[in-house]
């Protein structure tokens, strides 16, 4: 899926202006029929908002509360990291080239981390993980099936 002209770091960059703090998930999406920035912010009061960001003009098409159970762990998580979504997304393409379709900031073994995804030049899709503290990449794989999809897939936390 292309992301037409405004890229993650741009839609972040949106999605920051309308609300204040800090990123916790962002993916390119085109279920509704163009390709969309989902993304989540967390606010100073630890208040969890969604936002749509248009990939081809940038326009914010949609807002609201998110609507997920981890709110809680999500504002947490967001205070513990040291690392925005911008500067991990760098050291991920900085890693592997290519262009960064999704990022989310998660707790792995009690630790902030967060998941990029990035398509290469050939159309593959990888995972990056990059330490939300240190902000150095520490995993870097393939991803060979869809990433919440496979029997063996290690990334399932729910």
């Amino acid at each position: 899926m292309k992301a037409g002209k405004v890229d993650l770091k741009q839609a972040v960059a949106v999605a920051t202006r309308s609300t204040a703090g800090t990123v916790t998930e962002i993916e390119l999406d085109d279920s509704l029929g163009k390709p969309v920035w989902k993304t989540e912010v967390v606010d100073a009061r630890g208040t969890e908002r969604a936002f749509t960001v248009d990939a081809t003009d940038g326009a914010v098409t949609a807002t609201g509360t998110a609507k997920e159970d981890d709110s809680d762990d999500d504002a947490a998580l967001a205070k513990s990291a040291g690392t925005d979504v911008t500067r991990a997304v760098d050291a991920a393409l900085a890693k592997l080239k290519g262009t960064a379709t999704a990022a989310e900031l998660e707790g792995e073994h009690g630790t902030p981390v967060w998941h990029v995804d990035v398509t290469d030049a050939k159309g593959r899709d990888h995972e990056v993980t990059v330490g939300a503290r240190s902000g150095k990449v520490t995993a870097s794989e393939a991803d060979d099936h869809h990433r919440h999809g496979g029997s063996d897939d290690h990334d399932d936390h729910d």
